[in-house]
């Protein structure tokens, strides 16, 4: 059984630093195409070309490797969200919408087992604590987003929007790679996921009636 997984000091030589990059490509590689459970840090210390001791030196267990990948992908989702709100200043606030969900389920769906893996065996309160800064800054970065585009939104609490958008994207990316299998159709989910955090921004107005007429 793994030890508790700690992340790892940074290396301060070159080096080092160049081995720690080959540990952790090599079990990325590992980890997508045998989950995490199939992986062993045999199999990543082989895939990196080095021995099991030196993979040792670096990462006490492949829980310390999973976290520190984990934190790597939480980087790139961040860089590809800005990236992704940064570029669709131009577009109307839908087709904004459907690019930065397009970007983020690319992220995932690049390496399904990979990520899959990182919400079954990371630590909840490793990521919880925030230790990265990542839930702040992509709270950041999507609160900038919205208030640039005010004028496009009707929600009449987007406080609230905001908090219900943020934890809908990631509950429905996790669930369209559960077990590191890609749900059928992600192109409908996509537009499904789209239309759902436009209706958070542009709620329908209710019939006088009391019920929410249905777009034909």
């Amino acid at each position: 059984m793994d030890l508790a997984p700690t992340r790892r000091r940074r290396p301060k030589q070159q080096r080092s630093r160049l081995m720690v990059d080959f540990i952790l490509e090599a079990a990325s590689q590992v980890f997508d195409e045998e989950g995490y459970n199939g992986a062993t840090t045999n199999m990543i210390a082989e895939r990196a070309g080095i021995s099991i001791g030196s993979l040792y030196q670096y990462f006490p267990n492949k829980g310390a490797l999973i976290l520190e990948l984990r934190f790597a992908h939480r980087a790139h989702v961040l860089k590809t969200v800005e990236t992704a709100m940064a570029t669709s200043d131009h577009l109307p606030l839908p087709d904004a919408i459907r690019k930065i969900v397009d970007a983020n389920f690319q992220v995932h769906l690049n390496a399904p087992r990979l990520n899959a893996a990182f919400e079954e065996q990371t630590p909840a309160q490793t990521l919880s604590e925030d230790p990265d800064g990542f839930h702040r800054k992509i709270d950041t970065a999507a609160t900038s987003f919205l208030q640039v585009r005010k004028n496009e939104i009707s929600a009449p609490d987007l406080k609230t929007a905001g908090f219900v958008i943020r934890n809908l994207i990631p509950a429905v990316l996790h669930a369209a790679i559960k077990d590191g299998q890609i749900v059928q159709d992600p192109d409908l989910v996509k537009s499904h996921l789209a239309g759902s955090i436009m209706g958070c921004l542009r709620p329908a107005a209710p019939a006088p009636n009391g019920f929410i007429p249905q777009e034909t």
